[in-house]
């Protein structure tokens, strides 16, 4: 069975995918040559998405873990500011673009991420899937999702269904529906639908209740 927190699992392995893509796009040119600023402008939303999901979590999960399990939030704290640190340094990094600088950044970014997605998934996760009610989960995604302003819905919609699985597709569409008030997701699914495209068919057969 499903409940809401499993809805950010499905982000964190959109996060994998765009930082593995993004490394190995930044490595192929660091290698071969090519435009590097081009590669750094096509994933800077992946980067300031990853700020908004962070800000999310220490927002309304980390709170609810140090209770759970006191002084275990510090150390996802400090791997949060790291993230921030290189997801700024490669931000900065299109004024005076460097190809080997920003292979370099992208890899540790892309491995420091994933330890820090899997310790989430792992262990945070878990626990809070256990411990909390699904109304409780529900307060915990709804807090999340404000964290992303609304004009960036559309742009962000269209970055992660792309790099979700049709599995995750389902989960994220039948719980935003589930969640969010009929008129708002009625904005939200033509966006789904326009996004995933031929790929329409597939997710209705997930979620019937989609037509």
């Amino acid at each position: 069975m499903t409940v809401p927190l499993d809805v950010v699992l499905c982000f964190h392995n959109a996060f994998r995918r765009a930082t593995q893509e993004m490394d190995d796009t930044a490595f192929k040119v660091a290698r071969s040559g090519g435009d590097i600023a081009s590669v750094l402008k096509r994933y800077q939303f992946a980067g300031e998405f990853l700020g908004y999901h962070a800000k999310g979590e220490e927002e309304a999960v980390f709170p609810v873990v140090e209770k759970l399990v006191p002084q275990v939030v510090k150390t996802y704290l400090l791997d949060h500011r790291e993230l921030d640190t290189m997801v700024d340094g490669l931000d900065t990094m299109q004024a005076e673009p460097d190809a080997l600088k920003a292979a370099r950044t992208t890899a540790v970014l892309n491995s420091h991420l994933r330890i820090h997605l899997y310790k989430e998934d792992t262990y945070l996760y878990p626990i809070l899937k256990e411990q909390l009610t699904v109304s409780e989960q529900s307060s915990i995604i709804g807090v999340m999702s404000r964290d992303i302003p609304q004009d960036k819905t559309p742009k962000a919609i269209r970055w992660l269904f792309p790099l979700l699985t049709h599995n995750d597709r389902a989960l994220v569409a039948k719980t935003w529906m589930t969640m969010m008030p009929p008129q708002v997701f009625a904005g939200i699914k033509p966006l789904i639908r326009e996004t995933i495209a031929d790929d329409w068919d597939e997710l209705i057969q997930r979620v019937p209740e989609l037509k």
